[in-house]
């Protein structure tokens, strides 16, 4: 899924007594980044039905936006990677590297 896809779900409202009346219909509803809000009087009491898939993938990419901003905020290791990606970009301009396949590939 695109990031669009991720971050600007699909919504459709029903109450409560509707998703009671119309259970297996309202489930079907939330299928990919289709969302159901089931509302309530309260805001604090409304609730969401999504795709597993869907909320797998919304996890998967945040646990990688965590990890991410915890390479960023280390400024010991954030240093280190720019320092070598210096030396990196300057090997690949000399062929210096060996290919993916070269360094992985089976014999």
């Amino acid at each position: 899924m695109t990031v669009r896809t991720l971050t600007k779900p699909e919504t459709t409202e029903v109450n409560r007594s509707e998703l009671r009346k119309k259970q297996r219909a309202v489930l079907k509803l939330a299928r990919g980044n289709k969302v159901v809000v089931i509302s309530a009087n309260d805001e604090e009491d409304e609730k969401l039905v999504l795709d597993k898939k869907y909320f797998e993938e919304l996890l998967e990419r945040l646990r990688s936006v965590m990890e991410t901003l915890e390479i960023a905020t280390d400024q010991k290791l954030f240093t280190q990677i720019l320092r070598a990606s210096k030396g990196l970009e300057k090997d690949t301009r000399l062929g210096k590297l060996h290919s993916f396949e070269e360094a992985f590939g089976e014999d």
